[in-house]
């Protein structure tokens, strides 16, 4: 009956050691497949963040050469004698671009 019981205990930490080894590699693969997917949004939000400084620098630099034709304006107009010549719609396109520009 001892070398029974034994062979059953044996059995029973074999099962163990088989339960244990599955849970382990089904673990590992679940970290592996977060860290994979983590990799992926850290590489996208560089993406986002690299695309977001170009649109914030071409911006920038529109809005400076907006502001310089605001102020150029004027004294080209003048100089061309053609103060009313503006049209409705241009000097309504250079408001809703001055607001825009504003509501930043």
């Amino acid at each position: 009956m001892a070398a029974e019981e034994v062979l059953e205990t044996v059995d029973h930490y074999k099962t163990e050691i088989e339960r244990l080894t599955k849970e382990l590699t089904e673990t590992t693969h679940e970290k592996i497949q977060a860290a994979e997917y983590g990799l992926v949004v850290l590489e996208e939000k560089l993406t986002l963040k690299q695309q977001y400084d170009e649109l914030e620098s071409e911006y920038d630099v529109l809005k400076q050469e907006l502001e310089q034709l605001r102020e150029d304006l004027p004294s080209t107009l003048k100089r061309k004698g053609k103060e009313n010549a503006l049209k409705p719609p241009l000097l309504s396109y250079i408001l809703k671009i001055t607001v825009l520009v504003a509501k930043r």
